[in-house]
């Protein structure tokens, strides 16, 4: 090695050895370290106020703030003071951190009078400190300040269409009645129909048909059907609104002996005697209508869509009535339409009973396929599993 080699290597192991005296490691007792400079400000603000000597500073490339309310060389008064704040303070998760933030200095030590000799002390048992994952603000921390900005109103868009609403009267008393469904044609021949709930805003297209009429036939519990047309342009005497909407008001008369209810919400799984879970609503509806009249007796019809026997599965005795169980439920291999109706029909019973209707007032009977309201094969050919509930006295 020349001596121009060796001459560059001492400058180096010099300089080092400056850089790493000008950057001994020092201990901050700390409070919190945050990703947040704002969070970090927040918190040297309040402590601030606390009386603590509160500072904050980074690593070195670092983008974490530590906040601290002492620095020093001194680890055994950085630890006493460590373990006094999580005695005595609010700040139970105070720690201490050993290293270097930009642009801290240690406190100066305290100046010692000529001819006296520093009393010597003993370092007691040292703390590993646990430095906490810096992504966890302190506890102590009150939350940033939120300015809160007045947002313009949002321009709703209405959906295309006039505005209507349904409006179901009884006819017994004039109350708002809110359950069943309304079904939607632009005539009573048509051979489909758009199904909303009552009492809720609809917005509807002009119809096709040369008369600018809709037709509304009503499905609910515990009444008999009713029919309205209505024109879609003009609706004289029709309340509006708060959002515009015509209000149609549609008088339903209570059920009474030789009604039949057709519960559109009540259906089954395919091929089965099973409940879907939307079918509960409008079945505690009944149950709440029997027991609400005594005097009432009903016939369940159940209904399937077609003649041919199929393969089904139905409940158990002790299976569920709105959800299929393989280990209680029954699969028979070729069943009969009528044979599967009938099973519906005593599924809505068992239902009802289980609710605390007696069950000598029900009574079952199967229709099989023998009454579609729409073509087997047809898209709307699933409408046709369904119930019917006659009420036969009251």
């Amino acid at each position: 090695m020349n001596r121009l080699s060796i001459l560059l290597l001492l400058i180096f192991l010099v300089v080092a050895q400056s850089a790493t005296a000008q950057r001994t490691p020092l201990y901050y007792t700390t409070i919190g370290v945050f990703k947040k400079k704002s969070n970090a400000d927040a918190l040297v603000i309040k402590s601030s106020g606390q009386g603590y000597a509160t500072k904050q500073g980074q690593k070195v490339n670092g983008s974490l703030h530590y906040v601290y309310v002492l620095c020093t060389a001194d680890k055994q008064k950085a630890f006493a003071l460590a373990i006094k704040l999580r005695v005595e303070s609010e700040y139970k998760g105070a720690w201490v951190f050993q290293g270097y933030l930009e642009g801290s200095e240690p406190e100066s030590p305290a100046p010692v009078e000529p001819g006296v000799k520093p009393e010597p002390t003993v370092e007691p048992p040292i703390i590993t400190p646990i430095e906490p994952t810096p992504t966890i603000d302190s506890s102590a921390l009150k939350p940033e300040p939120v300015v809160e900005k007045v947002e313009p109103k949002p321009i709703v868009k209405k959906p295309a269409g006039k505005a209507f609403y349904f409006k179901l009267v009884s006819e017994a008393d004039g109350s708002e009645v809110k359950a069943g469904e309304i079904h939607l044609q632009e005539s009573t021949t048509a051979s489909q129909y758009q199904a909303y709930r009552p009492s809720e805003l609809v917005y509807l297209s002009a119809p096709r048909n040369k008369k600018g009429t809709y037709t509304i036939t009503t499905q609910v519990p515990g009444y008999g059907q009713a029919t309205v047309t209505f024109d879609y342009a003009d609706t004289p005497g029709a309340a509006k609104g708060a959002e515009g909407e015509s209000i149609i008001e549609i008088p339903i008369p209570k059920a009474k002996r030789g009604d039949y209810i057709d519960f559109t919400n009540v259906k089954f799984f395919k091929n089965s005697s099973i409940l879907q879970p939307a079918s509960q609503n409008e079945l505690d509806g009944v149950v709440a209508l029997l027991k609400e009249n005594q005097k009432y007796e009903i016939r369940i019809h159940g209904h399937v869509n077609g003649t041919q026997p199929r393969e089904s599965f139905i409940r158990g005795e002790k299976s569920s009535f709105f959800a299929t169980d393989v280990a209680l439920d029954k699969v028979i291999k070729k069943m009969e339409s009528k044979d599967l109706s009938l099973s519906r029909a005593e599924t809505v019973r068992d239902y009802l009973v289980s609710q605390g209707v007696a069950k000598d007032r029900i009574s079952v009977k199967g229709e099989g396929g023998k009454i579609p309201l729409y073509s087997e094969g047809g898209t709307l050919g699933q409408l046709n599993d369904r119930v019917e509930i006659e009420f036969v006295k009251h």
